[in-house]
């Protein structure tokens, strides 16, 4: 099977569980530096074009990999399931991907929010935003975003007055109601409008504003029962993961959605595996009570800078004692250095192009909908 994005934590997290599974582990990644090519779970890795710049180029080396190594199942990870999507007619195996008009929708911050409403479900009041002008009458506060972004780094709380920022119809924004609460993220496997995997964890200790660094799975009744809801009515086969607010009032709300691979890989078995080769499981897969995952090397640096008092301290011991590190594991550990070169990777790019690191780790495999 073959696996895409190796440059995610994610992504090697699938390699092992696919590997201590039985299967042969193949790897296509754009950029030299990645996590999943020092792997013991990997077999072969390879270079393939960069999918947002050469999206043809990308599949057509995806298709020749197929051929070449046998390939039965490919599993994108990142945004790079778009490109993989875009060219599934071209692809002569199994992909978990739905089609690019589906994964379009659910991708979209306003038309994710439309298919939402249109099956009943609650929603936050959000509006398509096409020209500075339509702000005027958005009640504040608000957020704005950006209708395709990622991680948070382009999100905006406004209070007073609008953010200058360029909006129009080519490059559109939503505003979102503000909501306070607890942000929870979950992460789903989908097929035939029935949901085989779900777990959810809460929003700690995070790399930037918005990249999960800590995983711990939370009960999350209601937002499981919104999942199920979502996926039975809307046509969301494979990954799908969403970002929720469980407000003061209990009430949870969804605010975005990720049709990929996120960090709720980390809290669920290799039963995973299993249902994404086709295998229906009795029940609902979901993490295990005592889970506990972390990026360890970021939770030493992002996560510890952003402690603020002795409380949050105790907390942060608490979670790195009691995580395991989702990089470097007993039997696999040369990934550990691998992250060194990912890293120097994104800061390299981030001083060449004057972005941040964390908009760098995505140049290349990033879609807005074009």
């Amino acid at each position: 099977m073959l696996i895409t994005g190796g440059r995610a934590p994610v992504a090697l997290d699938l390699a092992r569980k696919f590997a201590r599974r039985g299967a042969r582990v193949v790897v296509a990644e754009s950029v030299s530096a990645q996590l999943c090519g020092r792997s013991r779970a990997v077999a072969r890795t390879h270079r393939v074009p960069p999918p947002r710049q050469r999206p043809a180029a990308f599949v057509a080396a995806l298709a020749d990999i197929v051929r070449r190594e046998e390939i039965d199942l490919i599993v994108p990870t990142c945004e790079e399931i778009f490109a993989v999507s875009r060219g599934l007619d071209a692809l002569p195996c199994e992909v978990l991907a739905a089609p690019l008009q589906v994964l379009r929708r659910l991708h979209s911050k306003w038309e994710f929010i439309e298919a939402a409403r249109a099956l009943g479900l609650p929603v936050p009041a959000t509006w398509l935003i096409t020209s500075p002008r339509d702000l005027a009458d958005i009640p504040r506060p608000y957020v704005l975003k950006p209708v395709f972004s990622r991680f948070g780094t382009q999100v905006r709380t406004v209070r007073d007055s609008p953010p200058a920022v360029h909006i129009s119809a080519e490059q559109p924004w939503v505003a979102q109601e503000f909501l306070t609460g607890q942000q929870i993220c979950t992460y789903s496997v989908a097929s035939g409008g029935r949901l085989l995997a779900h777990a959810a964890y809460a929003t700690e200790f995070t790399a930037g504003p918005g990249a999960c660094i800590a995983f711990e799975p939370c009960d999350q009744p209601e937002i499981e029962a919104w999942v199920r809801r979502f996926v039975k009515g809307f046509p969301a086969d494979g990954h799908i993961a969403f970002d929720f607010i469980v407000t003061d009032a209990g009430e949870a709300l969804p605010l975005e959605c990720n049709p990929r691979a996120t960090s709720g890989v980390h809290l669920l078995g290799d039963e995973l595996a299993d249902l994404m080769f086709g295998a229906l499981p009795a029940q609902t897969l979901r993490p295990a009570a005592d889970a506990r995952a972390m990026i360890a090397m970021a939770m030493f640096s992002f996560g510890l800078a952003s402690v603020r008092s002795r409380r949050e301290l105790r907390r942060w011991t608490q979670v790195v004692r009691g995580s395991y590190d989702v990089i470097a594991v007993p039997g696999d550990r040369r990934p550990f250095w691998a992250q060194f070169a990912v890293l120097g990777h994104n800061l390299w790019q981030a001083a060449r192009t004057h972005r941040s690191p964390i908009a760098c780790s995505t140049s290349d495999i990033e879609w807005d909908g074009q």
